[in-house]
Formats: C-alpha cells, sequence, structure tokens
C-alpha cells in the first residue's frame, strides 16, 4: 500500500498562471463584500457571481441554478466577484450522479488558502471536507469524510462553512461534523478568499491514476449529462470595509488591511445577518464592483485543490478533467466504524492501490488517492472526541508507517516494502507533472 497527499497542485497552478501571488510579490486590493447576502440563482448568477467562459451549460429556474457536463472537457463553473476575510457560507445543493464525476463547492485565497467541500458522483453516502494552506500539500490527513442522511446525489443537502478568526467548522444540515482551530499544526487559512462552484471529471482518461481512483472510477461520457443543482448559497462577511489588501508577505490574517473598514469589524453583525437570511429575511446589501482582472476565463478545465484534479479553476490542469478548486480527495463508502453516528467524521491516511507510471499521458497537474471502502478492516481505527460532545473524528491507518519527512518535489520512500508518494508544494508539482509528461 502507498500513501499519498491530497493536494492543491491544480488549483495551485491555475492560481499562479493566472493571479497575483502575495507572497511573491506586491498585488493590488481585491474586492470586499463586507456585508451579507443570499442568492437563489432564479433568473441568473446575481449580482454577486459570474459565470465562468468554460465549456458546459448553466442553467437557471426556479429551482436555482444546474451546472452541467454534456461532453468530455465540460467544466462549468461560477465564481464570486468577491472576497470575504472570515465569514459564515452556506450552500443548498445536490451532487451530480456520475462515476468519476466531481461536484466542488470551496473557498480559495490568491495565496493558496483553501477550504473544500468535494462529492463524488459514484459516492451516495458522505462528502469530503477539506483545507490547505499556503499551497502546501506535504501533508497526507487533512481529508475528512462525513456520512449524509439521504444520498447526496438524489436529495439536497444544506452544507456550512463556519471560518473565524479562531476556529473553522464544516457544518451538515445543520450538524456540525469536523472543526479545527489555530493551533492545527498544518496550520489554518486565513487570507481573503473568494468562492467557487463546479462540476468536473476527475475519472477522465487522460488525468493520473491516482486522480482517477480518487474520484471513483473512469468516467462514462455516454451516460452524460451530469448535473450538479444549486438551490441557494448565503454569504456574510465577518469583516466590512470595500477592499482587502496584503501589508507584507507573511500570508497572516494580522497583515491583512480593510480599507474603509476593520478586519472581523462585523461579526455580531454577521450573526444577525445570517439568521435572518435562512429565515427568509433581508439584509441591507452593497454592491461590489468586478475585479479588474475578473474570473479567470481559461477554457482549460480545473478542479478543486485535492490531489487530482480540483475546484473549478483550482484543480487538476487537465484539460479533460477540470473542475473547480477545493482540491480533489478520495471518496468511499461511509465507513464502518461510523456508519450508526450521522455526525461522525473520518479523517483518513489516503492509499492507492495502484502505481504511478512516469510515462503516464495525463495532463492532470495532481493526483488523487483512492480510499479503501473498508478502512476498518485493512487498518487501524481510533475514535476520538471530536469538536463538540456530540461529534467525533475516527483516524483511519492503514497500519504502515506514517511518513514524516516534507520535501520541495515529488518524493518516494520505501516504507514496508513499498513506495510512498509525496507531492509537496508548487515546486514539486512542476516537477510531477515534469515526470509524467516526459
Amino acid at each position: 500500500m502507498k500513501f499519498i497527499t491530497l493536494a492543491t497542485i491544480a488549483a495551485s497552478l491555475v492560481t499562479f498562471a493566472q493571479g497575483c501571488n502575495p507572497l511573491q510579490g506586491a498585488c493590488p486590493p481585491v474586492p470586499a463584500l463586507g456585508s451579507s447576502f443570499r442568492e437563489d440563482f432564479q433568473s441568473g448568477p446575481g449580482p454577486h457571481f459570474v459565470q465562468l467562459d468554460k465549456q458546459g451549460s448553466v442553467n437557471y429556474g426556479n429551482d436555482g441554478v444546474g451546472l452541467t457536463i454534456n461532453k468530455r472537457l465540460d467544466n462549468p463553473t461560477l465564481e464570486s466577484n468577491f472576497y470575504i476575510m472570515f465569514g459564515k457560507v452556506e450552500v443548498v445543493l445536490q451532487a451530480a450522479l456520475g462515476q468519476g464525476i466531481v461536484t466542488s463547492f470551496y473557498l480559495q485565497s490568491d495565496d493558496l488558502d483553501e477550504i473544500d467541500i468535494e462529492l463524488f458522483g459514484g459516492d451516495a453516502y458522505e462528502f469530503q471536507s477539506n483545507y490547505f494552506i499556503k499551497g502546501n500539500t506535504a501533508t497526507w490527513d487533512r481529508g475528512g469524510y462525513h456520512p449524509t442522511s439521504s444520498s447526496p446525489l438524489e436529495n439536497y443537502h444544506t452544507y456550512t462553512i463556519d471560518w473565524s478568526e479562531n476556529s473553522l467548522s464544516w457544518i451538515l444540515d445543520g450538524n456540525t461534523v469536523r472543526t479545527i482551530d489555530t493551533s492545527n499544526p498544518q496550520g489554518y487559512p486565513q487570507s481573503p478568499m473568494k468562492i467557487f462552484a463546479g462540476v468536473w471529471a476527475g475519472g477522465d482518461p487522460d488525468n493520473a491514476p491516482g486522480t482517477i481512483d480518487w474520484a471513483g472510477g473512469l468516467t462514462d461520457y455516454s451516460k452524460a449529462p451530469f448535473t450538479m443543482h444549486i438551490k441557494s448559497v448565503i454569504v456574510t462577511d465577518y469583516s466590512s470595509g470595500d477592499q482587502y489588501s496584503y501589508s507584507d508577505q507573511s500570508g497572516s490574517w494580522q497583515s491583512i488591511k480593510a480599507e474603509n473598514g476593520q478586519v472581523n469589524g462585523r461579526y455580531q453583525q454577521a450573526q444577525q445577518d445570517f439568521s435572518k437570511l435562512q429565515s427568509g429575511g433581508s439584509v441591507p446589501d452593497k454592491p461590489v464592483d468586478p475585479p479588474a482582472s475578473s474570473a479567470p476565463t481559461s477554457s482549460t478545465p480545473a478542479p478543486p485543490s485535492t490531489i487530482a484534479p480540483q475546484h473549478p479553476t483550482s484543480s487538476t490542469q487537465a484539460p479533460s478533467t477540470t473542475s473547480s478548486s477545493a482540491e480533489p480527495t478520495t471518496s468511499s463508502t461511509t465507513p464502518k466504524s461510523t456508519s450508526t453516528q450521522a455526525s461522525s467524521s473520518s479523517l483518513v491516511f489516503i492509499q492507492t492501490s495502484g502505481e504511478l507510471s512516469s510515462k503516464s499521458s495525463s495532463k492532470a497537474a495532481a493526483f488523487t488517492p483512492n480510499i479503501s471502502a473498508s478502512p476498518t478492516e485493512s487498518g487501524k481505527v481510533v475514535t476520538v472526541g471530536g469538536s463538540s460532545s456530540s461529534n467525533f473524528i475516527t483516524f483511519v491507518s492503514t497500519g504502515e508507517s506514517q511518513p514524516t519527512e516534507t520535501s520541495a518535489s515529488l518524493s518516494t520512500q520505501s516504507e514496508n516494502g513499498s513506495n510512498s508518494y509525496r507531492a509537496l508544494g508548487v515546486v514539486g508539482a512542476i516537477a510531477l507533472i515534469s515526470s509524467l509528461m516526459f
């Protein structure tokens, strides 16, 4: 068995190619939301989102918006024209059905902090939570898997991200299923983020084997169309102001400046706004001018940030796999150890059963692992208390030694007779692509 990292390589590469990374130099300020709103997408993307110029179809109506893959290389995507600096985001969605199809909803910053929600078209039991810090893909244990009360492919569920200066929580249908805080050893996302939503084919045959496994298998395009549905989105910014900017290259939230406002300056107001919007009420909104360099319009599909194709604009680069940027991560059937706990979560040491070929023709910038459908049979399971008395997190180990060393490139290491692959950092991603393509 082999450990394989969850990576946001695709998303990272897309961002580096199309945007300005504040950790690498001075960048212009970005537009702040500085308010709250609800969007039902009944007559269009609304004033706060733009429809990226990618292939696929996007349809608006009484039930919200449907983003559809009609053929290979399609990657329909929506992107916000604003950033939030801490905040709460709720989406009511039904994921696309289809083997190898990935539905992504995620937040991503210009310096590659990322918060992801991923669903897999062949997994009717759970969704995946994930996060990345400054594009760092050196660790392998960030992805969490959370069972749903009914199939997310046939039913709408409400997914909420509550991101503050102190903690980050993923909430499913009103129940917190995972929380990390600022003491998290892998770091904490803390820079202004945009919002992305999209669907892409992680199972495209041109993707790396690990990505295809992670997505749930090869995609059969003859079964298209594949459609994800969003009924509504609620967004509230915990900060106020017109623009956000980085005062240095530390990437810390204390270095973020809010023009005509304050970071964390409207936390209490945001809570009130969110409650009103959830109950169908309205709150004052302010117009957001589209950024000078609006959403990427690259026709190359890109998925979220998991290791292989990722979120629509942040994911793998494979044109055929496109998608959004949340990083694709691995999906599996609901872990047996948590199948009886609707709110339980599982953080999985990801493993893949196949080897990566150095001669692979895949254009995917990243690859994702395949998680054992029955982790409790092949590894050790330890359940510990979660973020609240009613939640638990199950850590699943393959029984092999856990990778501890880090590197700036793809490294291989023999562990108990098997190779361990780690895609670490953007430099490593570039090295990986070179090795895959030549």
